[in-house]
């Protein structure tokens, strides 16, 4: 009989953690699904956000990217494989982007997360997106985020460091120029994109003897670019 009555107990239990869990997911929102689902909420003030801008297209190619939305879309219709669903997802996000879309473009991203949440170059074209749209902590989330899943892709540290420049924090963005060298050098990726970022970075703050130094290490890893190189130190020496 004792056996019966813990057995019921565990039966409640279970029930109602379960019954708990789905009231939360019924009654979290539409935010609170997409940070379970993705890893991501945003963290800026959504009045605030300029999720349309007016961009400036030829005809001809504005005309070809709402026709390549129109086509996505009607795959996205029909598609059912999770591999042509992120590639829609994906692209649509892209062709959306072009045209000042970025409620679009950012919708489209975050279905793409929610099939596949470790997506690295999703989440740093979704950081563009944000940065676009004025939501700064959320764009500096997914820029991080996309270190995080994988730390050894140049293009990351460059995209972070912009990110720092455009928001005026010239400490942040030397950091991560820092990091970003730091983390390459365990890795078979080449640290050259990281080198001519910084380098240009710290001429633009007046830093010649620096941005020099850099150059040199970057003269040393591309020789065929010796020339260009040199007269980009000579300009700076003037």
């Amino acid at each position: 009989m004792q056996k019966y009555k813990i057995l019921i107990v565990i039966i409640l239990t279970l029930t109602i953690a379960a019954g708990g869990f789905w009231y939360f997911n019924k009654n979290s929102g539409e935010k609170g699904r997409t940070a379970f689902e993705t890893g991501f909420t945003l963290l800026d003030d959504e009045k605030n956000l300029i999720w349309t801008e007016a961009v400036e297209l030829a005809p001809e190619a504005r005309l070809q990217f709402e026709n390549q939305i129109e086509k996505i879309k009607a795959d996205l219709a029909v598609a059912k494989e999770k591999e042509q669903l992120l590639a829609d997802y994906n692209n649509l996000a892209i062709y959306e982007k072009y045209l000042g879309h970025y409620r679009q473009s950012y919708d489209a991203y975050l279905e793409s997360l929610k099939l596949e949440s470790r997506a690295r170059v999703a989440w740093q074209n979704l950081a563009d997106v944000l940065l676009k749209v004025k939501a700064f902590k959320s764009a500096e989330f997914a820029y991080k985020k996309a270190i995080e899943l994988n730390q050894y892709i140049p293009e990351s540290y460059v995209k972070l460091a912009d990110y720092y420049k455009a928001i005026g924090d010239g400490k942040k963005a030397e950091a991560t120029y820092k990091l970003g060298l730091e983390a390459i050098k365990k890795s078979t990726e080449g640290d050259t994109l990281v080198l001519n970022d910084y380098a240009h970075w710290l001429a633009e703050q007046k830093r010649y003897e620096e941005a020099i130094e850099i150059w040199r290490q970057l003269e040393k890893k591309q020789p065929e670019n010796k020339e260009a190189i040199e007269r980009r130190i000579e300009g700076l020496r003037r």
